[in-house]
């Protein structure tokens, strides 16, 4: 998170040129910039017909590739074939999306095992009933995703009941195809992806760049250490227009379902979220809209935008890009926490995971996309009590070490 991984991994490729490389990014620009960067022939694969055939072209012909978490999303058997006997050393920028639930009805759950199309093995995975093999119909795509094991499902504690839930999984056997994978990404103990590796038994070790930038293993005060400059650039609103987002009772404020649950009911409050915005960045920070940033979940925009920002949207998941670091003065209108259905299968699977840690991690992301990943100071609004609780406490944190440095 502005530490340099990129540009570590860059370093990486370029002393070790002997081997060969798959890397994967987040954007096509991040793609440029290696093809720049390194001093080898790296390809981001373009449309044959389809990237994808031309993605398999260069793994056939042992080219160096960077191309995007898109385009990886696509993998099938046939592919994971051909990486497994290719000896690639893999390099992955920001964690990729590797468990989403599976669009399906209750219904369709029930038909595919009813009628014994699918059954679960002892792992969850959903196998296709050797007897249908030679099936061409609705559940195609089923049949398809459960040949290289990218469909889970679980049945509810003490019941054979299956849950209502079918979840994709990213292939499994892709971490398996490469003499050596490094992940780079900023608190990795609250992604998804740590607990996607913990439920299917793949081993990690954790590193960070030290003030050198050279890997060493993670050392949790250190990390700290790392951040408390950053802390004394990290200006957070208190005031009226925080009303807005208070807990009260067992409400979640600003979260998904908040949103939703005011456009059917209480559209105007809207209304006053976009009013605090707008005086936020005209009263408090006085910013030009060039220099302004907010965030909001993006169906929503065409009620929250306004005056002096309308044009500085920036996603929650605009990872990997440097195209912001003019933004000075930020409003970060949600509350985020993981879909419902991916928290009911981790936690199927008892897993340990800390859904604050999720949320702040989401939201350093997005604050480092802004002016301080080069060292200048911003202003932020967050009108969430929870979430700006969670960017306090990381702060209080950051400065207890740099008290006693």
């Amino acid at each position: 998170m502005g530490s340099g991984k990129s540009t570590m991994a860059i370093s990486h490729i370029n002393d070790n040129q002997n081997k060969k490389f798959l890397c994967i990014v987040p954007l096509l620009k991040e793609c440029e910039r290696y093809e720049k960067k390194t001093n080898i022939d790296i390809i981001d694969p373009e449309k044959w017909g389809s990237k994808w055939k031309h993605f398999r072209w260069l793994v056939e012909n042992d080219k160096n590739i960077v191309t995007t978490h898109a385009l990886i999303q696509k993998m099938d058997l046939d592919m994971l074939e051909l990486l497994k006997s290719k000896d690639y050393s893999l390099m992955i920028d920001e964690c990729l999306d590797v468990l989403s639930p599976y669009k399906i009805s209750k219904d369709d759950i029930k038909i595919i095992f009813n009628e014994h199309l699918v059954s679960l093995d002892e792992n969850g995975f959903l196998v296709w009933n050797e007897d249908k093999k030679p099936y061409k119909g609705v559940y195609g795509d089923i049949k398809r995703l459960c040949s290289f094991k990218s469909l889970m499902g679980f049945k509810k504690d003490n019941s054979d009941e299956l849950a209502r839930i079918l979840m994709w999984n990213f292939p499994v056997d892709f971490f398996k195809c490469f003499e050596e994978s490094y992940i780079f990404t900023y608190l990795w103990d609250g992604s998804i992806q740590k607990s996607y590796f913990d439920i299917h038994g793949i081993k990690y070790e954790k590193y960070m760049l030290d003030e050198n930038k050279k890997l060493i293993p993670h050392n949790k005060t250190l990390e700290y250490e790392k951040r408390r400059k950053a802390i004394d650039l990290i200006n957070i609103y208190d005031g009226k227009f925080n009303d807005i987002g208070m807990k009260i009772g067992k409400s979640n404020p600003l979260s998904k379902s908040w949103y939703e649950d005011k456009r059917k009911k209480n559209v105007s409050i809207f209304n006053q979220l976009k009013k605090n915005t707008e005086n936020y960045f005209r009263t408090v920070t006085n910013t030009k809209s060039f220099n302004n940033m907010y965030m909001v979940f993006k169906p929503y925009c065409k009620y929250i935008k306004g005056e002096g920002y309308a044009k500085g949207f920036v996603s929650c998941n605009a990872r990997g890009t440097n195209e912001f670091r003019e933004k000075k003065s930020l409003a970060y209108l949600i509350n985020f926490f993981m879909q419902p259905d991916i928290k009911q299968f981790i936690d199927h699977y008892h897993i340990e995971f800390d859904e604050d840690l999720y949320a702040l991690s989401a939201l350093l992301q997005w604050i480092w996309r802004s002016q301080i990943r080069d060292g200048q100071p911003i202003d932020i609004y967050i009108p969430s009590e929870r979430m700006r609780m969670l960017l306090k406490f990381w702060m209080e944190k950051c400065q207890e070490l740099k008290n006693i440095a």
